[in-house]
């Protein structure tokens, strides 16, 4: 298993025409998203308090699932 933080995950999904990708881009240019952090609930809420316009919270669902299965390959 592999030993990421979600940062280092959502990097490799810039430049995705998808969904992601767009979050991915958002999550780059944001200074203060915690880049060290791998615990859903964390960045879950961090992403609440501090929402991207037009990125739906479902992507993050979507992309933290698709983490750990990364995580795990």
């Amino acid at each position: 298993m592999k030993n990421y933080s979600y940062y280092q995950y959502i990097k490799t999904r810039a430049g995705e025409k998808s969904e992601i990708g767009i979050l991915s881009e958002c999550i780059k240019k944001d200074s203060m998203f915690p880049k060290q952090e791998t615990d859903y609930h964390q960045l879950s809420d961090y992403l609440e308090r501090n929402p991207y316009p037009d990125i739906n919270l479902n992507v993050f669902d979507d992309s933290y699932q698709d983490y750990e299965n990364w995580l795990n390959h």
